[in-house]
């Protein structure tokens, strides 16, 4: 057993910020304003089986015109910025699930797509965080543009350096952070894979996915916590292999490298998306608990960035004032949880095991925990598990205890 000492807190905290819950969106394109998303399996933790997330509002994006397949999202996960597109507008959001860590700013008013090679709607949108780039298509070229409004041209558009048909062109691209490369994925659900400078990775396309009801491919992303230079899920892990680049037809997430994972079903649009966009959000178990547990992110998750502010903290909320709490923590989860009948609860966290650490904490007068730690140097993929264990004078064993939360390192 250990203490969470200060470079412990550090590797907490960059933990908490990708946290549980790799997720991808879909603009959904006939409700205006919001965004539909589902959680993917290799995170989905402790059951093993996707889940949706809550659909995020986005306000500005209301003004885009519904219906098409034309547009797409991107989400820059160093600004929780949501940018959303018809083809010829593109909007400017925040992403609600990351207040008040990243609190609302004054975002910019819709601006118009970029123009590139083939002169008409651009038709995908993938966010490179780490060059301040959002990498746009328009189904016959690509460009890299400024991540935000006006979206000036940084990249020159170029072809695309290998053939794509003319009926069915790209419909998504997106930037993968663990090699600096760029995906694809035109109508017919061909796989493309290249350097942003020009040159194919390998004979194209290098995957196809096959959509089993005939709707065209609308959109590609990246998972972020795995991939190149990640760390190899823990032994105790129930994440399911693959699942680093997804593509959807609207209706269904597909891994876009095996045959062996099946659909991920129901991004509750009816088919009705634009584009895909990946983004490291917070989840965590169901289950008793008084409390309920928010997560906040850096304003830079890469593991070379070493910033504290608070921005980058873990958070409690509800739970009783000026009292103490503790974190437990552990690389492991106990496999289905051990059920306490006394107070109807769950103890997901073996106090027990070799690696098992706790950290003590005291609410503040409005019964919260807002803890500013440094973000750290931890490598991607690294995984923790924690679960709170607060006063609570109305639990029959003294203490309530809360969800549990899986955190996941991810790259921006």
């Amino acid at each position: 057993m250990k203490t969470l000492t200060a470079t412990l807190a550090a590797l907490l905290v960059l933990c908490a910020l990708p946290a549980f819950g790799q997720a991808v969106y879909v603009l959904d394109s006939f409700s205006s304003g919001s965004a539909a998303s589902t959680y993917l399996p290799s995170t989905t933790y402790p059951a093993g089986a996707p889940s949706l997330v809550p659909t995020i509002p986005l306000p500005m994006s209301s003004v885009l015109v519904a219906g098409g397949i034309a547009g797409g999202i991107a989400i820059d996960q160093t600004t929780s910025r949501v940018f959303c597109s018809d083809g010829f507008t593109i909007t400017t959001d925040e992403h609600s699930l990351f207040w008040p860590f990243v609190a609302p700013g004054i975002v910019p008013p819709p601006a118009p797509a970029p123009i590139l090679l083939g002169g008409g709607p651009i038709t995908g949108m993938g966010a490179d965080p780490s060059a301040g780039l959002l990498w746009i298509t328009d189904g016959v070229s690509y460009g890299g543009y400024a991540l935000g409004t006006p979206f000036g041209n940084i990249v020159p558009p170029m072809p695309f350096p290998f053939p794509i048909a003319a009926t069915l062109p790209m419909q998504g691209i997106d930037f993968d952070d663990a090699d600096g490369t760029l995906w694809g994925v035109d109508g017919a659900g061909n796989i493309y894979h290249w350097f942003p400078g020009g040159a194919p990775i390998g004979p194209q396309p290098v995957s196809a996915v096959a959509t089993p009801v005939g709707l065209p491919m609308v959109g590609i992303a990246v998972n972020e916590s795995n991939g190149a230079g990640a760390l190899a899920p823990h032994f105790c892990s129930t994440q399911n292999p693959g699942y680093h680049v997804v593509v959807t037809d609207g209706l269904q997430i597909y891994d876009a490298l095996s045959t062996i994972n099946p659909p991920i079903m129901g991004t509750s649009t009816n088919g009705a998306a634009r584009g895909l966009a990946y983004s490291s959000d917070m989840q965590y178990t169901p289950g008793a608990g008084l409390a309920p547990i928010a997560t906040g992110r850096p304003g830079w998750n890469k593991p070379l960035n070493n910033n504290l502010g608070p921005t980058n903290a873990l958070r409690l909320v509800a739970a009783q004032p000026l009292t103490t709490t503790l974190f437990l923590y552990d690389n492991c989860h106990i496999p289905g949880g051990l059920f306490i009948p006394l107070s109807g609860e769950t103890l997901w966290i073996n106090p027990l095991s070799p690696t098992f650490g706790y950290a003590t904490f005291v609410t503040d007068a409005a019964g919260e925990i807002n803890v500013p730690l440094s973000l750290g140097f931890t490598p991607t993929g690294f995984n923790l598990v924690g679960q709170f264990a607060l006063y609570s004078p109305g639990s029959p064993l003294g203490y309530a205890l809360t969800h549990m939360m899986r955190f996941v390192v991810g790259r921006p």
